[in-house]
Order: C-alpha cells, then structure tokens, then sequence
C-alpha cells in the first residue's frame, strides 16, 4: 500500500507542480485519503470521484440537523434554499449507502482480497452481520478512512507555516518524520471527541459519574494534558512522547486506520517538502461548521512553481 500511496502522491504534487498556488484540501489533502481508502475498499477507479461528494454532504451533516431542530423548535417552513439543500443531502447519503449494500452483496457472492470482501463475510458467533451493521461498517470506514487524514494533512501544512523552524528541522533530517507525524496528529487532534454512556455507578478523580450519564472526552484536551505532554502546546516534532497521543484512541478500540494515516502522513510530507521546499499556508482558510471533527474545507498555499524552481 505504501508504494501505491507514494505513486499517487507524486501523481497529485505533478499536476500541483506548475500552479505556485492552490487549495491545498481540493488539489491534495481530500484526494489522497480518497485514493487510499479506495484502494482498499477495491472500489473502481471510475467510482472514486463520487466519494469526494459524498464525503461533503457528511461533513454538513450537523448544520443540517441543527437547521431542522431551529424550524421545528420555531414551528416555521424551512426556506426554499434549505429545502433544496436538505433534499440534495439525503439524496448523497442515500446514494452514498446504496453503493455500499450493492458493494457488499457482490464481494459475499464474489469474494476477494479487500476490505469490503472482509466486511462482508465477517461472521459473529457463526453468523454474518445484519444489514444495519453492514451500513454501520459502511457509514464509519468512508467518513473515518477519510475525513481524519485530510485534516491531519492540512493541519500538518498549516503547523510548519506558523513553525518555520520546525519545518526546517525536517527538510534537514526526514528521519524526523516517523516522530513529527505523531506530533501533528497530536497537535491537530482531528477528531474532537467520543461520547459513551456510563454502565454504572463510579467515581473518576472525585467526579461521581451515575449510571447512564454522558461522559464525553476532548481529544484536544487529552492531546495538550500538561501532566503527560510538558509544555503542550508547543509543536516540536522530535518531542520523545509523541506518540503516547491518543488522536486514534487508545486500548482494544484503536483506530485500525491508524497505520494507513501514518503512511499517507509521511509519504506526502517526504515529497511535499523534497519538490516544494518553500511550500506555505498563505492565510486562506474555511474550517466546517461541525463541532465533531475538525474540517478543514479549504486551505490556500503558496510555493515556487517547480520548474521556475529548478531554473533558479
């Protein structure tokens, strides 16, 4: 997987290459974690542009809800605008799901070597997983697969332009790099927090906590604990504890996405930073309104075109 994230990494930096400037999310960060994912799915080349749609219309999710919740709670019409937008929504989702039951039934009747085949054939105590389940798998692995490595791709651009040095101190050593991924993902912390409802009574650092309360956790405040992490907000990627993060949890229930972000983290910054050296956020941004990850919409840079480069 490794030597295919690395061809499409250079594939996407070739068509970046003239432009000096771009989105960093459009041009890059939301086409990489896309390709990746697809390779393992083993979705056809000709299906992966859906996703990208797709991957938007999820990312909305909340601001459609909450839009929904302020008309109920006012007992008033949604506006046409909102009425369009809600109907374009549940179109994509539901497009979205319908790939996926028709993805699954062929690899049970037609299995092979990825990971939807491995989905689809999972069995539980002797039987395969319900349909719900199936759409539960389905729903996670595309927003889960994707949305976390665009963000910590473009967090990781946004970080080594507010710390140049830091970026200079890997351009220098790319044996870094292992180590600077696991303090990006550290300071960027893409997914905020996990929800989970207590089974019983306890008492946790003098809180009592009742059975069926809510308790959630903040990554980002996890991430930045000075106890564990001195001096916490300070971005330094050769920092020794870097990867004590728990940015893809922690235990049993660890992302098992979590090597495949490595991966793609560390190939695209190898490259990144080998073709454009003087790469930089140039202060254009658009994060999502979503209080459940961090989403970066757009994120503009500026860089030498490489073959001005290579001219100078």
């Amino acid at each position: 997987l490794r030597a295919r994230v690395g061809g499409e990494v250079t594939r996407l930096l070739d068509a970046m290459a003239p432009l000096g400037k771009c989105d960093f999310v459009e041009k890059f960060a939301q086409r990489l974690p896309i390709f990746t994912l697809c390779e393992m799915l083993g979705v056809p080349a000709e299906d992966r542009e859906r996703f990208i749609g797709w991957i938007h219309f999820l990312e909305l999710a909340q601001q459609v809800a909450a839009e929904q919740i302020e008309q109920l709670a006012g007992l008033s019409e949604p506006s046409p605008q909102i009425a369009a937008f809600i109907e374009l929504f549940n179109k994509n989702v539901g497009e979205m799901f319908e790939y996926g039951r028709d993805m699954l039934a062929k690899r049970r009747a037609d299995p092979r070597d990825d990971l939807m085949s491995a989905i689809a054939n999972a069995e539980v105590e002797g039987e395969r997983l319900p349909g719900e389940y199936l759409d539960g798998a389905w729903l996670l692995i595309v927003f889960a697969g994707n949305d976390t490595t665009r963000n910590s791709l473009s967090g990781a651009m946004k970080l080594f332009t507010e710390h140049p040095e830091q970026k200079a101190r890997l351009q220098a050593d790319d044996g870094l790099l292992t180590n600077a991924v696991h303090e990006i993902t550290r300071m960027v912390s893409p997914v905020i927090y996990m929800r989970r409802t207590a089974t019983r009574d306890v008492e946790l650092n003098g809180q009592m906590i009742a059975e069926g309360e809510k308790v959630i956790m903040y990554y980002g405040a996890a991430n930045r604990d000075p106890a564990m992490f001195p001096d916490p907000d300070r971005f330094d990627i050769t920092r020794a504890n870097a990867e004590k993060n728990i940015a893809f949890g922690y235990g049993p229930h660890i992302c098992i996405g979590r090597m495949t972000a490595q991966v793609q983290l560390e190939e695209a910054y190898r490259q990144i930073f080998q073709r454009f050296p003087d790469i930089r956020w140039s202060g254009g941004i658009d994060i999502a309104p979503n209080n459940f990850v961090h989403a970066l919409r757009r994120l503009e840079v500026e860089f030498t075109p490489e073959r001005q480069a290579r001219a100078a």
